[in-house]
């Protein structure tokens, strides 16, 4: 057979078993071709194994890696290129998380992400942790014996760099009462003056995702149960990092934030993970 009719024979086998999820052994997927030995171990390595999972000893099942190639066309493409598996992944779960989701109106959205982008830089950093000053920087993040000026605030800015990477902003729709509560024939005359009862808004949800801790690592692999990773219940260092976390990211982020959008009644923000807690920033009178 020749290479086209070889793919078309393993494409046929993995769409049946895509389609049944019956268990097969690899000699089964080489029986249908006529590679062997180094030949049909490079076909699989390169090209097969990212579409199986394991299935018990010397088993598989097609996963659900396949559906994007159960088109001939899309098949072949993908085993004439020569690629990198990318399906071998090591899970790592924390089981410590900070959430932080801001809730404002979208009018905000371009000078917040001004005001947030500013903070992808070492340079910004270093000059907003200045400004806070090192006496009050070193009783949420202690320096080293020694350790000079310009390396703890090296050493700080790393330590940030590996925890604040990004956020993400999504676009919702939503509809809020103006006034005090009132009839449908009282909103209507307000509605009549030019006033408004109900208003159409669409908010910014701009939410930051920070693990903590050490994360748990699997043994074994992507193939594992999450649910059988279990944590250290005496590893308290998640806790300790998300008070450290929490800090930093009021002083930075967070004051930023909020000078950016002044002048709004309000700023909400939720926190969630650890802690479930609605924070708002209220202008009173």
């Amino acid at each position: 057979m020749g290479n086209t009719e070889n793919q078309r024979k393993v494409f046929d086998f993995f769409v049946a078993h895509f389609k049944s999820q019956e268990p097969f052994k690899k000699s089964d997927v080489e029986d249908e071709t006529d590679w062997s030995g180094a030949s049909f171990g490079t076909y699989w390595s390169k090209q097969f194994k990212q579409f199986v999972l394991p299935a018990g000893t010397n088993s598989f099942r097609v996963s659900d890696a396949f559906r994007p190639f159960a088109k001939w066309e899309a098949f072949q493409r993908h085993v004439t290129q020569v690629r990198r598996v990318s399906s071998d992944y090591t899970l790592f779960r924390h089981d410590a998380v900070l959430v932080f989701e801001f809730f404002m109106p979208l009018t905000n959205e371009t000078h917040l992400r001004t005001a947030l982008d500013a903070l992808f830089y070492e340079d910004t950093i270093r000059s907003r942790l200045r400004a806070i000053g090192r006496n009050t920087l070193t009783v949420h993040f202690p320096e080293d014996r020694g350790e000079t000026e310009d390396r703890y605030f090296a050493r700080l800015c790393e330590w940030l760099a590996t925890r604040f990477q990004g956020y993400s902003v999504s676009n919702v729709s939503g509809r809020f009462r103006a006034q005090n509560l009132m009839t449908i024939t009282d909103a209507a005359i307000i509605e009549e003056n030019g006033d408004r009862y109900l208003i159409d808004e669409t908010t910014a949800i701009v939410r930051f995702i920070f693990p903590c801790g050490t994360p748990v690592k699997s043994a074994v692999g992507a193939a594992d149960s999450f649910e059988d990773l279990d944590s250290d219940p005496n590893d308290k260092s998640g806790e300790e990092e998300a008070k450290r976390i929490r800090w930093f990211f009021n002083a930075l982020f967070v004051q930023s934030i909020i000078q950016v959008v002044n002048g709004e009644a309000e700023i909400w923000m939720v926190e969630s993970g650890i802690r479930t807690r609605l924070h708002i920033w209220r202008v009173e009178g």
